[in-house]
């Protein structure tokens, strides 16, 4: 199953700026869980919501097979004080992808469907 694409460009979560509400919410955690031309985006260091993403053009978009591991998240609020490793998958080494990480966004070994059988 090969990975959605839409050209000219490529949809990315906007970047952190040190304005944003460090409020610990995360009300999705993927981009799945989220409304139609929406991403599941990092708000703060600890938080994430459905946002609309930026179009950025490039000229051979990165795409890496797999998914996001699974990540359970925290059942109570609190201040993540990690700061993002990544915001996209091309700014991970080898086929690591940039997934949420309970706190923070990471470069990680990605699941796929390998991983099951």
């Amino acid at each position: 199953l090969a990975p959605a694409l839409s050209l000219p460009g490529q949809a990315v979560c906007p970047e952190l700026s040190s304005s944003e509400d460090n409020a610990c919410i995360i009300s999705c955690v993927n981009d799945e869980s989220c409304p139609q031309g929406t991403k599941c985006c990092a708000r703060s260091p600890c938080s994430r919501s459905c946002t609309v993403p930026l179009m950025v053009s490039s000229p051979e978009p990165v795409l890496k097979d797999g998914r996001c591991p699974w990540v359970q998240t925290p059942l109570t609020a609190k201040h993540c004080l990690e700061k993002n490793d990544c915001s996209r998958d091309d700014q991970c080494e080898g086929n690591k992808k940039c997934c949420f990480s309970s706190c923070a966004m990471r470069c990680l070994d990605p699941v796929t469907e390998d991983s099951f059988q």
